[in-house]
């Protein structure tokens, strides 16, 4: 079960994040966190991860809290490719991330899915396949990876997380545990449930608590995630 001090998905001013990673650092402190995941959105095309690797560590100087360096990528396809520059150097974890539906040609937005389902172009066992497939060859595929807010994209197309079959989580598990990948509760997401969870749980796969905060005052601030660690301890 993962360390309830800590925060492992927490977003700066070097994205889209409302604080510096100073101030972050210092939410952090002020809750008594041991660690934080200090994570920005990047693209192939994102040019200031040296500059954020080289921020992040020398700030490992000047706090107690243990620092992560991280970037999240949006899964692109079944095979696995990511949306990744290629300068990483300094860089602890890979984010894989479904920000949108990963197919075997590329991302499709929420809304293209959505109207694919409801016009009976694709069925919702076919989405959830590639969604799981892109997953689990991206942690074959690239070394850190932590598997972010898993399934988030599943509301947005209308398919209920609850349906999904246990199976293919089972087979994701294995392959998470085989590349020794993490999994992160997402408590912006609300995802993934304890069901889903279980299977990963059972193979030994490192689980992270993350509040995915793009601001300060939620660092470190958990109702799903205490929710769903509840759950699981009772097996």
């Amino acid at each position: 079960m993962p360390e309830p001090r800590q925060d492992m998905h927490v977003h700066s001013t070097f994205s889209d994040g409302a604080n510096s990673l100073e101030e972050n650092i210092g939410e952090a402190e002020s809750l008594g966190l041991v660690e934080l995941g200090c994570v920005d959105h990047v693209r192939a095309d994102t040019e200031w991860v040296p500059a954020y690797a080289a921020a992040v560590a020398a700030l490992r100087e000047r706090t107690e809290v243990r620092l992560q360096c991280g970037i999240e990528a949006k899964l692109l396809d079944t095979a696995g490719a990511l949306d990744l520059p290629a300068r990483r150097r300094g860089v602890d974890a890979i984010y894989a991330a479904d920000h949108q539906v990963p197919l075997a040609d590329g991302p499709h937005h929420p809304r293209e899915i959505r109207a694919a389902l409801a016009g009976g172009a694709v069925s919702g066992e076919e989405i959830v396949s590639s969604i799981v497939a892109s997953t689990a060859a991206a942690v074959q595929s690239h070394e850190n990876v932590v598997i972010a807010h898993f399934f988030s994209v599943l509301p947005k197309i209308g398919i209920d997380e609850a349906q999904v079959a246990i199976e293919p989580l089972d087979e994701l598990a294995r392959a998470t545990a085989a590349s020794g990948a993490r999994i992160e509760i997402s408590e912006r997401w609300r995802c993934p449930s304890a069901r889903t969870l279980r299977p990963f749980l059972e193979r030994g796969v490192p689980i992270l608590l993350s509040t995915d905060s793009h601001r300060r005052e939620t660092i470190g601030r958990y109702d799903h995630c205490a929710g769903v660690l509840a759950v699981l301890a009772d097996g």
